[in-house]
């Protein structure tokens, strides 16, 4: 048997609500800031998140944090959790679209128009809300781009052709 270091958290949130005069928005947010932070008056808001690993590393009483000993955390025990997965079945997208695990956005893109969208299979993972895009190459074959997070595509039957990215 193997010993591994394991750092596990959970996200859990504190409020605290004060009321400041301001001229403006950002005076009023500068000011709530500086006034919550001298507050003695903080309290649960009673929620917290699933509990993921933060870093990890073999051996007992180790530093996972250890750029030389840290393991890398598989997506699914990370708080982001795994990536959404969007299925996407012709005869040519948008025909059917599927999310499962989380929030994407997607993008059509063919040379009459451009289609965005949002589309849910909730919850979502915090802070990944990837844009998909696809778009038809020279060849008719799709085109699948992924920006700001990640997601697992699977295109089916676009014009009897069967991609996965």
């Amino acid at each position: 048997m193997t010993w591994y270091t394991v750092q596990a958290s959970y996200p859990t949130w504190y409020a605290n609500t004060v009321s400041v005069e301001a001229e403006t928005l950002e005076e009023a947010l500068e000011k709530a800031i500086e006034a919550t932070n001298d507050d003695p008056n903080w309290k649960s808001v009673d929620h917290c998140g699933p509990t993921h690993v933060d870093a990890c590393c073999m051996g007992r009483d180790e530093d996972p944090w250890d750029d030389g000993k840290s393991l890398p955390v598989p997506a699914r025990f990370t708080e982001k959790g795994e990536p959404p997965v969007v299925t996407l079945t012709g005869p040519r997208p948008p025909g059917v679209v599927e999310v499962t695990r989380g929030t994407v956005h997607l993008r059509f893109v063919d040379p009459a128009a451009t289609v965005t969208t949002e589309v849910s299979d909730p919850p979502p993972p915090p802070g990944n809300k990837p844009v998909v895009t696809v778009r038809p190459r020279p060849d008719r074959a799709p085109e699948v781009e992924v920006v700001g997070g990640k997601a697992i595509v699977r295109v089916q039957g676009w014009e009897g052709i069967d991609h996965a990215q």
